[in-house]
């Protein structure tokens, strides 16, 4: 996967069609009548890919594959950090 993705949407699929894709994470073979996942980069069906389910454990195992709660999750201060002066006196940011 070329280009820097923050988070993916990920899901199981299965096709019922005898077509074949590439994995995008070990460029191998995979058959989509075959139980496989479906990638979307940062939720973008356009440029969905099919992957090896047994891939995707593994590069998410790594940190490498997060989805969008565990990105925004990413983004958020660590516990013990008051949020800024403008969050206080709104009263947003708490949770």
């Amino acid at each position: 996967m070329a280009d820097e993705v923050s988070w993916w949407d990920i899901r199981p699929a299965q096709g019922t069609q005898p077509k074949t894709y590439t994995c995008p994470l070990c460029r191998q073979r995979l058959f989509a009548m075959n139980p496989n996942t479906l990638l979307s980069p940062e939720g973008d069906r356009d440029r969905r890919r099919h992957a090896h389910t047994a891939c995707v454990a593994e590069q998410r195992a790594a940190g490498r594959l997060l989805t969008r709660s565990e990105w925004e999750r990413s983004l958020r201060p660590p516990d013990g950090v008051a949020p800024p002066w403008w969050r206080r006196l709104t009263r947003r940011g708490h949770t």
